[in-house]
């Protein structure tokens, strides 16, 4: 009788008992939880919207006012979306203006100022070579123009939007757009892309393989 009453549950006892299980359980958890499980990255405060220009055979760049700059600068882990506004998409002085700066630097060791390079331009633009392809190099971007589409078989023409600006408050039918998330950091080039990979061939033609902006997109950590 008196064994039995010694390993009896009393009420006060029995309630004390569950308290400490479940601190103990809850501990357990914790700690598990605490070491299985990896932090979420400390989320960035906000995405990152730039304008990209690529021309015959070049890249502007512009920021989310519309003010070009030289380069494209981004957060590790940031968001980043990309409006691709064609050069070829506005109107004809506009795209020669665009045309210029690569007379002006020079392409294909051809010397800047020489007349060869923009007639090679034109003679692309007349032979239907009207699209890129905009990549950058380490970040899973692959964005193919819709010029044709937006000419529908016409040279640039005056109806057509005159400047980038005025492009993206008319929200022109040729803008594409990328989003995605920058990488490791670095400096990463900004490409025309080949559509046919194996034989290196693109579809702006003749400056295609020369047209990139080397470290355009900068991830800084």
């Amino acid at each position: 009788m008196m064994l039995r009453r010694s390993w009896r549950w009393r009420p006060g006892r029995r309630f004390a008992a569950t308290l400490l299980l479940a601190a103990t359980t809850g501990l357990a958890v914790l700690f598990l939880w605490g070491r299985g499980r990896v932090p979420p990255p400390t989320p960035r405060a906000a995405g990152r919207t730039f304008y990209v220009v690529p021309y015959h055979y070049g890249f502007a760049f512009y920021d989310q006012d519309l003010v070009e700059v030289a380069a494209i600068r981004v957060r590790t882990g940031e968001q980043v979306t990309l409006h691709i506004v064609p050069a070829l998409a506005l109107r004809r002085e506009t795209f020669l203006a665009y045309a210029r700066r690569t007379v002006q630097q020079g392409i294909a060791g051809l010397a800047p100022g020489d007349p060869r390079i923009q007639a090679r331009i034109l003679e692309d633009v007349a032979l239907g070579n009207v699209e890129h392809i905009v990549g950058i190099a380490g970040h899973p971007v692959y964005v193919t123009t819709r010029v044709a589409e937006a000419l529908r078989g016409r040279p640039p023409q005056t109806p057509a939007p005159a400047t980038v600006q005025d492009a993206v408050r008319q929200r022109a039918p040729a803008i594409v757009s990328v989003t995605f998330t920058a990488g490791r950091s670095g400096r990463f080039d900004v490409i025309c892309l080949d559509a046919d990979p194996l034989a290196g061939t693109g579809t702006c033609g003749w400056g295609h393989k020369w047209m990139i902006a080397p470290g355009a997109f900068v991830v800084e950590p």
